[in-house]
């Protein structure tokens, strides 16, 4: 994130900011123009020009920290820019964006003097200077090359030597209609100008792509997700978090290809590209604000700040971005997040008596996950997925004391460690030990399906050989599928994470010490005395399943 760097000798603060290695090749010496507002509120605006060297810096103006904030960003916006036209390269304009941008200066100055327009004559003193400039190559240079780069500058724009050739001539024309517009107001006519409306309104890139998008070099934001996945800070990445990004940069991608046309380069991305972004997922979609905060802006924010600090960006446009979440009212209806009394007797009952209701065709393995999953989850408050995924060997005597082993041998977990839970001693009365001496070896719930592994796979199963992440998924949705059986609100809480907030309730109502109902859920510790590993507690965790109640539903 860009912030204001402090000036020696002033109190107005100073935007500096490095121009990428390449850019400095290409571009050392040019000059940008940046358009900053005037002040918090209205459309007026000052320019301040700075040259490109190793950095681009000048004075913000202002002391005034909101609005040292507001040009800030609009200064960081508009170099992004400017950074990401020098690496596409100069480009072409077609006629319509030329006259565009003509038009910006016709109405510049048509209305800068409207008002006091002075005499006709000098208006037509004025129409004569721009025909005589425009006798020659070299006039139109002098005459209207410094107003058109001056312009180009404010909009970011590279242009190619024909572009800008043609561009002078646009911009003659401009001004002559200006100074023949401004005769006549001071001559007294101020009707309405028939001819304004010659000039198509400015789009950035005319809605189209921009211009590196059409190269296999450009990086989009596809290859940044690419380029974050296989540096080494990512080789603790859990497949679960790489499968979540890429589903959004996914859903990104497709966005931005409807938009313009291709996937445009990432630096060249503006903050409103993802302001629109949001807008579609939570319109469109009607994905929640949480979610789009949470799992969308974080996967974006995640990578465009990696790339920042790699200098492969040198801003991230999608910072500060996010998805206001509304506030239930006090008394109103607030989603519950743990299961209630009845909800849990209902799915455990359901879950005992479900072997016996069971199809033939229907897996073994699925059975017994229905079957038991949620007893664990009931007794333990453990991640649905690292209960479903224990495999026989996971299920042993640790101090003791009969326990499953949490680890990420056995697939995957969120905190990539590693833990012993004890087990209720109502599991053991069900039987759940004679059920796992008499299973097969391996997972007990599910079956691996590394046969399915393909090293061009999606990045999120090029890290999952084993097979275990697919088999994985099926089983936790369907054991929520399940579990909504005969819940009587589908509005409820989430029926498989229902269970870890209900199991912290209760271990809270029976006076079990915090830290160790910490250890049952891996949350993380509140103190410096709660930072020994879990299984440092697990004599605690022992003594504080006697206090928890059986459920008694047969």
């Amino acid at each position: 994130m860009t912030r204001p760097a402090k000036r020696s000798g002033s109190s107005n603060k100073q935007f500096r900011k490095r121009v990428p290695a390449d850019v400095q090749r290409v571009a050392h010496g040019e000059t940008i123009v940046f358009s900053l507002p005037k002040a918090l509120a209205g459309d007026e605006c000052i320019e301040v020009s700075a040259q490109i060297g190793t950095h681009v810096e000048f004075s913000l103006r202002t002391s005034d920290p909101a609005l040292v904030k507001l040009r800030l960003s609009r200064a960081s916006e508009h170099f992004e820019r400017t950074i990401a036209a020098y690496r596409e390269g100069p480009r072409r304009l077609d006629q319509k964006e030329r006259v565009a941008i003509a038009g910006i200066l016709y109405r510049d100055l048509a209305q800068s003097f409207e008002d006091e327009p002075g005499e006709p004559e000098i208006w037509k003193l004025v129409r004569e200077a721009n025909d005589r400039a425009s006798s020659s190559p070299q006039q139109m240079e002098r005459w209207f090359g410094p107003s058109a780069d001056q312009l180009l500058s404010k909009l970011g724009i590279v242009a190619d030597r024909e572009s800008r050739t043609a561009l002078l001539r646009d911009v003659a024309a401009a001004f002559n209609d200006a100074a023949a517009k401004l005769k006549r107001n001071a001559e007294g006519d101020f009707r309405p100008d028939p001819v304004a409306e010659r000039f198509p309104e400015w789009k950035p890139d005319g809605g189209k792509a921009p211009r590196a998008n059409r190269s296999s070099k450009a990086l989009t934001p596809t290859k940044l997700l690419e380029s974050w996945r296989q540096h080494p800070d990512q080789k603790t990445v859990t497949p679960s978090t790489l499968a979540s990004y890429t589903a959004v940069f996914g859903k990104l991608k497709v966005f931005l290809v409807k938009r313009y046309g291709a996937e445009p380069a990432a630096a060249s991305l503006q903050r409103d590209d993802f302001r629109a972004f949001i807008d579609m997922r939570s319109e469109e979609e009607g994905v929640s604000a949480k979610t789009i905060n949470g799992v969308d802006l974080a996967a974006i924010n995640s990578v465009f700040n990696w790339a920042v600090d790699q200098d492969k960006l040198t801003a991230n446009p999608a910072i500060r971005v996010k998805r206001k979440v509304r506030k239930t009212a006090e008394g109103g209806n607030r989603k519950r997040k743990s299961l209630n009394d009845a909800e849990a007797r209902a799915i455990l009952k359901h879950a005992l008596d479900y072997p016996k209701k069971a199809s033939r065709r229907e897996h073994q393995k699925l059975i017994a996950a229905k079957r038991w999953v949620p007893w664990l989850m009931a007794y333990t408050g453990t991640r649905v997925g690292e209960v479903a995924q224990i495999r026989k060997s996971d299920v042993l005597k640790f101090d003791g004391h009969w326990a499953i082993a949490i680890s990420a041998e056995a697939g995957t977990v969120k905190t990539k460690s590693a833990w012993h839970v004890p087990l209720h001693p109502h599991l053991i009365d069900q039987g759940f030990i004679e059920f796992v001496e008499e299973a097969r070896d391996g997972h007990l719930f599910l079956t691996p399906r590394p046969d399915l592994y393909r090293p061009e796979a999606k990045a999120s199963r090029t890290k999952d050989p084993r097979g275990i992440l697919g088999p994985l998924q099926s089983v936790k949705n369907k054991l929520a599928a399940f579990a909504r059986e005969v819940l009587p609100d589908p509005s409820g809480p989430a029926p498989n994470h229902g269970w870890r907030h209900r199991f912290k309730a209760v271990a809270r109502k029976c006076g079990i010490d915090l830290e160790v109902r910490n250890a049952f859920a891996d949350h993380a510790a509140v103190s410096v005395a709660g930072e020994y590993g879990k299984d440092e507690l697990y004599a605690a965790m022992v003594t504080a399943l006697s206090k928890v109640p059986r459920y008694e539903v047969e």
